[in-house]
Formats: C-alpha cells, sequence, structure tokens
C-alpha cells in the first residue's frame, strides 16, 4: 500500500507546509479584494473562508481518489485549460457581482436610506458562496510539486480508497492554515483598511471587483 512508504501524518504536514507559503501567496491575489469589499470583520470571514476551503478541500480529495482509481491517466488530464477557465470564471463572477451589489446598494441609499443596499447585500450572499467554491476548486486543481507528488503516490496504490485518504489528509493540511490567516488575519485588516477609508467605501469595493475581473481575465488567458 502507498501508505506504508508515505503516511498520511506525512501528507497532511505536505499539506500545512504547502498551505503556510506557497498556497497563503497564490490565494491572496484572489481572496484579498473580496477581504476589502465585504464588511463584518472576522465574525462574519467564515462566510468566505468555508464554502472556499471546502471547494479546495473536496477538489483535493477527488483528485487522489481519481488518481488512485485511474492511475497515471489523471496527471496529463491536469494540464488542460479548462482548470484554469474554471477558476478565472469563477474569479470574474465574483467580481461582477460585487460591482453589481456596490452600484445597486449607493444608488439604493440615495433614494431610501438603507434598505435597498440591505437587499443587495442579501442577493450578493445567496451568490457568493457557490462562487467562492469554484474559486477554490480551481484553485486545488492548479498542478504544484506537493500536489504531484500526492498523486504519483495515490496512483501507485491503485486504490481509490488509498487516494481518496491522501487527497484528503493533503486537503486538510492545506487548507487549515490559509483558512486562519484569511479568517482572522486578513479578515481583521481589512475591516480596519475599510474603517480608515470609509469615505472612499464605495471606491475600494468598486476597485475590488475590478480587480477580481482582472485576475480571473488573466487567470483564463494564462
Amino acid at each position: 500500500m502507498a501508505t506504508e512508504t508515505l503516511p498520511l501524518s506525512y501528507v497532511f504536514l505536505l499539506g500545512v507546509v504547502f498551505g503556510i507559503g506557497p498556497c497563503t501567496m497564490t490565494c491572496l491575489p484572489y481572496l484579498g479584494p473580496i477581504f476589502l469589499s465585504q464588511s463584518g470583520g472576522v465574525k462574519s470571514s467564515w462566510k468566505i473562508v468555508v464554502p472556499f476551503s471546502l471547494g479546495r478541500l473536496i477538489s483535493y480529495s477527488s483528485l487522489g481518489l481519481v488518481a488512485g482509481y485511474l492511475g497515471q491517466t489523471l496527471r496529463s488530464s491536469l494540464k488542460t485549460p479548462i482548470i484554469g477557465w474554471v477558476l478565472g470564471a469563477a474569479t470574474i463572477c465574483v467580481g461582477l457581482y460585487i460591482l453589481w451589489t456596490t452600484i445597486n446598494k449607493h444608488k439604493a441609499k440615495g433614494r431610501c436610506g438603507n434598505h435597498g443596499g440591505l437587499n443587495s447585500q442579501s442577493r450578493l450572499s445567496k451568490v457568493m458562496p457557490s462562487g467562492l467554491f469554484f474559486m477554490g476548486m480551481g484553485m486545488a486543481l492548479t498542478p504544484c510539486s506537493p500536489l504531484s507528488t500526492v498523486l504519483l503516490v495515490s496512483a501507485a496504490s491503485a486504490s481509490a480508497l488509498t487516494g481518496f485518504s491522501l487527497g484528503f489528509s493533503f486537503g486538510i493540511g492545506a487548507v487549515m492554515v490559509p483558512a486562519l490567516i484569511f479568517g482572522l488575519g486578513m479578515a481583521y485588516f481589512g475591516q480596519r483598511i475599510r474603517e480608515i477609508l470609509a469615505k472612499s467605501r464605495k471606491t475600494l469595493e468598486l476597485a475590488s471587483g475590478c480587480i477580481l475581473i482582472v485576475m480571473g481575465l488573466g487567470t483564463i488567458l494564462a
């Protein structure tokens, strides 16, 4: 069995190390603008972190399962541009909804106080989780050296269950540290920045949406 040569505890630590460095830096350009555009701070950060992390965890687990079942076939399929399209399209959708709700929220405030803004935020809250989920899935599907190692061992095991266990263990380790960093640190500093730039809140939210759209387009065209 593959776990005899690569224990689950080792795979978990591999995910933690990956999550501390490369993963956090890779996720920052995508999640940073979202935290800057949303209010609520640390208390509401789970609404962003949970669907994004869940998408990543499901991807890692599924990749390990499929690698264990199909063997080496999966390694070449990860090179398809569809992976970038998924991440790019999800990022663009989140950016567009941030722009849409920001514009409608400030229009509504001018007409009838905060009621329209609350409705706009409510609509956004229904769409944001799915966009973040697919962003997480696309992020996890992007090939990297640690993930390639996990998939190689999963493929060599010729066992879907072993592959799933390896992918899940790696995923838990990989999402744990970024979830804490973004859920606590980025949410806190994002809220502080919003308070400092309270007079320019609309500009900040619009800029965040535009950054996400540019990031999405860049991911698709890369």
